[in-house]
């Protein structure tokens, strides 16, 4: 008798645009027959793994992505809070998630985002899946913060940015990280001129120092060169670094499973 598969855990690191690599591991592990067991995720990663254990298939969002407008989504409406409100994101979100809860999905989701009225991290696991991806997903400065539950919240990358520690504590055996924030190749100098540029880069900072993407037993690290998180024209350049990346690893993650 075959001894049982061990328990996979998939955390889904934050990084806007950067995020559309994660359907690469989505895709290779759909190629084999595999789903996790458990997923954790920050901003971007909250999305991508929210579809991921609502029962998408990496195929059908990088397809679904051919068919998006991300500049609208992702559309501009400055206010005293953000320069986004997020509200067609969350929207997007509500949509394709079709208002289900955390807690009624078929793989357990955790979603990590930060508490600002207390300085603290929230980790939802329950409630609605599009109002935690909201959360999480409100990056400082860029997007409007969420008010949910007489709470204010912004992106979760300010705790930990790829969420590894939240998995190990579900019971994950085996934690594969699709980390977004090592990059490969050098970083180009900042735009001094630009405030989007200097607040993504500020961002970038924090979510490298609150990240436990160390405790990840396969690290991906699918960028190989420097792009913004609102760089919404490399979306497809994206994709293709996370197939790259979860193609040369797949052999090694399949040997711990």
């Amino acid at each position: 008798m075959s001894a049982p598969r061990k328990k996979l855990g998939l955390a889904f690191g934050g990084g806007g645009v950067r995020g559309m690599a994660h359907i690469g591991l989505m895709e290779e592990l759909d190629k084999r027959g595999v789903r996790p067991d458990m997923i954790a995720g920050t901003s971007i990663g909250s999305l991508m793994g929210a579809l991921y254990a609502c029962g998408y298939k990496g195929s059908f969002l990088a397809s679904l992505l051919d068919n998006l407008s991300l500049k609208q989504i992702m559309n501009i409406s400055p206010s005293a809070t953000g320069l986004i409100s997020g509200s067609n994101y969350a929207e997007v979100a509500r949509l394709l998630t079709r208002e289900r809860n955390i807690e009624d999905l078929p793989v357990p989701l955790r979603i990590v985002a930060t508490d600002l009225d207390r300085g603290e991290m929230k980790i939802f696991d329950s409630g609605p899946i599009w109002r935690a991806i909201h959360a999480s997903s409100a990056i400082p400065g860029i997007f409007a913060p969420v008010e949910y539950q007489n709470t204010l919240y912004v992106d979760g990358c300010l705790c930990d940015n790829c969420p590894c520690q939240v998995l190990r504590e579900m019971g994950a055996d085996v934690v594969v990280a699709v980390d977004l924030d090592v990059l490969k190749g050098e970083e180009p100098p900042v735009s001094r001129q630009n405030i989007i540029n200097i607040l993504q880069r500020s961002i970038d900072v924090m979510g490298k120092k609150s990240s436990s993407a160390h405790l990840a037993d396969v690290r991906l690290t699918p960028m190989t060169e420097y792009i913004s998180s609102m760089d919404l024209g490399r979306a497809d350049w994206a994709v293709e670094c996370g197939r790259k990346e979860a193609a040369a690893n797949i052999d090694r993650i399949m040997a711990l499973l």
